[in-house]
């Protein structure tokens, strides 16, 4: 389904608005499966923060540089099979 609404908050009724809400309120209650009562407020979906990962450290304790791993094997067969790269 696709809804294309078009809505002039200035010069339309609030009444109009709020009949506008309840519609969409009924469209989300019944693509998540439940049963929409007028009326009753809904609840906002949480929204959870994005768990940041911690970056690799640039260097080791010791001071030495990290270089990230990276896959080779393809790159290794080209080389003894004697392909070209």
């Amino acid at each position: 389904m696709q809804v294309n609404l078009s809505f002039d908050t200035e010069s339309e009724k609030v009444d109009n608005l709020k009949k506008l809400v309840e519609a969409l309120e009924q469209l989300i209650a019944s693509r998540e499966g439940r049963t929409y009562q007028p009326g009753q407020k809904t609840q906002p979906a949480s929204v959870a923060a994005p768990i940041e990962q911690k970056a690799a450290p640039d260097k080791t304790s010791g001071g030495c540089r990290v270089i990230p791993y990276e896959d080779m094997s393809g790159k290794m067969a080209n080389i003894f099979s004697g392909r070209r790269i």
